[in-house]
């Protein structure tokens, strides 16, 4: 296993922080690519490509928002390529997992119980901890207040989701 794909795991177990990641920007444009690669495959099972391309754009805009922002407000943007590396590599990898449960809910019929929305509800609540377990280290704050905003980050970018959704049908 290559040692970066073990340091993105690492944090997804929190394990590791974003400072462990070379300052790279070249690093940083990859796991952003990668990060909107794989959001636009997740919204084609959903979403016809041009909506979908929309989505997966808007979304890796509002990661490099949060990032920039965050970090711009607490004087500590020289943290941005490591944050948003981190924040868009931890990001792809909860995407991959997420990716074959929303293929497989979109087989199962509106309001039939499933055990596929609880793993992906854990999923989400993972992601949520990892972001903030970043956001802890990268503002040099309370793990409580990091994931506040990482619950914050989540709520806005589900609800920016769904308006672009229901915006594309």
């Amino acid at each position: 296993m290559s040692p970066l794909l073990r340091y993105f795991i690492d944090l997804c177990r929190l394990r590791a922080a974003p400072q462990d990641l070379p300052y790279s920007r070249p690093l940083m444009w990859l796991t952003l690519a990668s990060y909107f690669i794989v959001g636009l495959g997740v919204s084609l099972v959903e979403q016809p490509a041009g909506p979908a391309l929309v989505s997966a754009l808007v979304d890796t805009a509002l990661l490099t928002a949060l990032a920039w922002v965050s970090l711009w407000i607490l004087g500590k943007t020289r943290r941005f390529v490591q944050t948003l590396s981190a924040l868009a590599g931890s990001g792809t990898l909860f995407g991959l997992m997420g990716w074959p449960l929303i293929a497989l809910l979109q087989h199962v019929p509106a309001g039939e119980p499933t055990s596929l929305s609880l793993l992906l509800l854990g999923l989400i609540v993972w992601n949520i901890v990892v972001i903030g377990h970043i956001l802890r280290h990268a503002l040099d704050m309370a793990m409580w207040a990091s994931s506040g905003i990482a619950l914050f980050y989540v709520y806005l970018s589900i609800r920016v989701m769904s308006a672009l959704y229901i915006a594309g049908n």
